[in-house]
C-alpha cells in the first residue's frame, strides 16, 4: 500500500512541475528535444549549443530591424539575440523557435544566447 502511495504522490508531483513549467523557461521542454538538442552545432560551427538543460522552445518575435527577441520568463521581458546565434529557421521542424542560453538569474547580470532557431520556413 505504502508503494501503491508513494509511486501516485512521484506521478502527481511530475504532473504538477510539467504543468507548472512556463513556456520558454529554463529547462522546459528541453526533454522532449534532449537528442536534437545535443547535435544543434553553433553558426561558427565550434562546439555544442546544449549544455545540459539549456536549450527549449520559446516564444520569439522578429523585430522591425530584422533582428530577433525571444520572451524569457524568469527575466519577464524580452530579450534581444545576438546576430551571431541566428541559426537555420524551423531546425527542428516543429513549427517553434528555440533558444539555447546560460541559466537566467536575476542576481547575476550576466545572460548569454548560444544559439537560436527562429519560427519560419527554410525556403
Amino acid at each position: 500500500m505504502f508503494l501503491v502511495a508513494a509511486m501516485a504522490l512521484t506521478v502527481s508531483n511530475n504532473r504538477a512541475q510539467a504543468e507548472d513549467c512556463e513556456y520558454g523557461a529554463f529547462g522546459c521542454g528541453h526533454a522532449e528535444q534532449h537528442d536534437q538538442y545535443q547535435d544543434w552545432k553553433p553558426t561558427t560551427g565550434k562546439g555544442n549549443c546544449c549544455n545540459g538543460e539549456d536549450c527549449r522552445p520559446v516564444r520569439a518575435r522578429n523585430e522591425d530591424d530584422g533582428s530577433w527577441s525571444v520572451w524569457i520568463p524568469e527575466f519577464r521581458r524580452w530579450v534581444p539575440v545576438p546576430a551571431f546565434a541566428v541559426g537555420e529557421p524551423d531546425l527542428f521542424g516543429d513549427g517553434r523557435s528555440h533558444v539555447c542560453s546560460t541559466k537566467p538569474m536575476l542576481t547575476i547580470p550576466v545572460f548569454h544566447i548560444f544559439c537560436f532557431s527562429p519560427t519560419g520556413s527554410k525556403s
